[in-house]
This record gives structure tokens, C-alpha cells and sequence, in this order.
């Protein structure tokens, strides 16, 4: 089938109709790109300017390494289906403004078929999204989790209590990710029969440290270790020379468990730089982080976001014919921040329990589905 396209005036076939669709898609997708990434750095630049200040680093480097590590965080989390929908929307105003969908329509071409080259896009960059966020993101961790700590109002955070498979419980009062060190530690252990306290060690810090030869282990600096016996009685511990202490002191020793760093960093609500084997494997090393059950399912929900706004936003265009390049992006950006907003308060929901955590994360997509498929459907009416 042929169809006139305007300007020029002439007849293509329709194929080279969805290339010449995809090829606009694509201008306006990177155009779309890099203005709203700009825009976005801006206002985060901004927002946390007072931050950046606070390094010793030059504030150029310090704000080239923060969004260096945190832009491929946006387009997978939050930007990528936005761009999707605003390249969108931008091509199909410009169709409109030109007046190509007159002959298309009077061809008696159905919309859907019309709009098939969006939906492939969309499939593309649902299939960039994840593969960014499996490959890319998960080799530049070191990077991401310093460009956080740039970004933060706390370098820190506070990880939850860890039980490991040596029965230990790791308390670690505050642990900067980005240089794997703990401040204030406690580590206890507990006699299997009685349930009494074992063993106590207190350190001033915790240090992940990774030798050229050997197996990665945790050193404990400055700190003091007690054991007690199934009564409560403190255990001494025999000298060299003959003598006994009721507490140990050490400047560095080494602890024995199999907590790794990324089971402090989980303790985040907002860690984003793990794999999907990653995140699962995580998960069923520590199934109470609720957050971490969300972010699992949320891997598969939000690049659906790419197909649900296109099915959102494109009837506005089709139905009104509108020729308004900045009403189109206008109704775009408002459908964007919509799904957004919504997403993150069912996330939010779902980490603290809000809802369950697989609902928390495929409820925008059925509530936005639902209402984008009857929007497009409506869309011949």
C-alpha cells in the first residue's frame, strides 16, 4: 500500500513511511535526551550544591564524577520512559502539524497500524533500559556509590543489624559505601543451648580489605573483645607469659564471618546499582528487607512504563489532531511526572509496608495500563 506524504507532496510506500517515522523518533528522542538530562542535572546540580562545596576536591570534578555516576541511575529509574513518551509526542505533533495523517487516514490505514513504528521504539528502549541497568550499571558501582556520597546530605547511611551463617549479629552504627569502612561496631554471638551471650567485640571501625593474594576480609580496628561462659561469667583469655585477661585489646583483628559489603549497602532504600542476579541473590540472603522484594519486581514493571505512557499520551495527539509542539510536550511532561509520582508512593508503600511488596510495583502498571489501553481503544471513536 502506498500512502501522499506532505511536504514534499509525493507517494511512498508504507514502509518507508515507518522508516521515515523511526528515523524522526530517533532525532527527536536524542534532541529530547539531551535537554531534559541537562535540565535535570541543573536542578539537582543546584539542589545540592551546598553538598559538593563541603568536598575537598575541586567543585568541577566533584560534579563531573556525581552525574557521571548518576545519570545512567536516572535514565534507568526515573527518565527513560519520559523520553520515550516526549519523542513520542514530539514526532507525532510534527505528523500532524505536516498533515500526514489526512492521506493515511483516507487510505483507510488503522491508527494502530500507523502507530506500530512508536510501539517498537518503545520495545527498544524498554530493552536499552534493561540492558543498561544489567550490565552498565553494575560495572560502574565504585563510581555510583562515590557520585552518592557526593550527593548526599550524610556521606553515610545506617545499616540494619546482619545475622551471617556464623550466627553473629553485626551492628554497624554508620558505613560510608563508597570507602567500605564502618564506624562503630559490634559484633556478638550467642551459645547454641542457652541463647546467652557468647562472645562481644566493640571496635572503634570496620575495614573491607581486599589483598592482591587471598580471599577479601573485614578487619576490626581498635577495639576490645569479651567472652562468657553459659552462665554469664566472663571467660578469660590466657597470656603468653602466664596470665589472664577478662577482656582482650586489640589495634586490628580480623573477623570471621561471611557478611559481605553489599549486605550493609542493602540496608539503603535507595541502592539502584545492583544486577537483577545481584538484587535476587541479595534477597534470599535477606528476605525481611521488604525493599529489596520491591526493586526485584519493579525490574520487570517500570520499562513497561515505556508501551502504558505511549498508550497514554498518543491518544491526546490522535483524537485533537493538535499541531502544538509545546502542548504535546506539555501534556507529556504532566503524564511523566504523573506515573512517576505515583510509582515512587507505591514503592514507598511497599518498602514500608505498607502494601504487599509485588503489588507495590505492578500496581501503576495495571491502574496506568488499564487506563491507557481504553484511551487507545477509544481512540477511532
Amino acid at each position: 500500500m502506498k500512502i501522499w506524504t506532505s511536504p514534499p507532496l509525493k507517494w511512498l510506500p508504507l514502509k518507508t513511511f515507518d522508516r521515515y517515522l523511526i528515523r524522526q523518533f530517533l532525532i527527536s528522542w536524542f534532541i529530547c535526551s539531551f535537554a531534559i538530562l541537562s535540565l535535570f542535572c541543573v536542578i539537582d546540580g543546584v539542589s545540592r550544591l551546598d553538598r559538593f562545596l563541603r568536598h575537598d576536591q575541586p567543585l568541577p570534578i566533584v560534579i563531573f564524577r556525581y552525574f557521571s555516576g548518576m545519570i545512567p541511575i536516572y535514565f534507568t529509574q526515573y527518565l527513560g520512559p519520559i523520553l520515550t513518551l516526549f519523542a513520542a509526542m514530539f514526532t507525532a505533533t510534527q505528523i500532524n502539524k505536516g498533515r500526514e495523517l489526512v492521506p493515511l487516514r483516507a487510505a483507510g490505514i488503522p491508527l494502530p497500524r500507523i502507530l506500530a513504528s512508536f510501539f517498537l521504539m518503545a520495545l527498544l528502549m524498554s530493552s536499552m533500559m534493561i540492558l543498561i541497568q544489567e550490565t552498565v550499571v553494575p560495572t560502574l558501582k565504585d563510581e555510583i556509590r562515590l557520585a552518592d556520597s557526593y550527593g548526599r546530605s550524610r556521606n553515610s547511611i545506617q545499616p540494619q543489624m546482619v545475622s551471617d551463617s556464623l550466627n553473629n549479629l553485626i551492628s554497624v552504627t554508620s558505613y560510608l559505601p563508597h570507602e567500605k569502612r564502618g564506624q562503630k561496631v559490634e559484633v556478638s554471638s550467642r551459645h547454641a543451648v542457652s541463647g546467652s551471650l557468647k562472645t562481644l567485640t566493640r571496635a572503634r571501625e570496620l575495614i573491607w580489605e581486599t589483598p592482591a593474594a587471598g580471599q577479601p576480609y573485614w578487619l576490626l580496628r581498635e577495639g576490645k573483645k569479651e567472652q562468657f561462659s553459659e552462665n554469664g561469667l566472663k571467660v578469660p583469655f590466657p597470656q603468653p607469659d602466664g596470665t589472664v585477661k577478662l577482656s582482650l585489646e586489640f589495634d586490628e583483628l580480623k573477623l570471621e564471618t561471611d557478611m559481605r559489603p553489599v549486605d550493609l549497602e542493602s540496608s539503603d532504600n535507595e541502592i539502584e546499582y545492583l544486577s537483577f542476579t545481584e538484587l535476587r541473590d541479595q534477597y534470599n540472603r535477606r528476605p525481611h528487607l521488604t525493599h529489596l522484594e520491591v526493586k526485584l519486581h519493579r525490574r520487570f514493571a517500570f520499562p513497561l512504563a515505556n508501551f502504558i505512557l505511549l498508550l497514554l499520551g498518543l491518544p491526546f495527539v490522535m483524537r485533537s489532531e493538535s499541531q502544538s509542539i509545546i502542548l504535546g510536550l506539555s501534556m507529556a511532561l504532566a503524564l511523566g511526572t504523573g506515573y512517576l509520582i505515583f510509582t515512587e508512593i507505591c514503592a514507598h508503600l511497599g518498602n514500608v509496608g505498607g502494601l504487599n511488596p509485588m503489588l507495590s510495583a505492578w500496581l501503576p502498571v495495571l491502574f496506568f495500563g488499564a487506563l491507557g489501553l481504553t484511551l487507545f481503544d477509544g481512540i477511532e471513536d
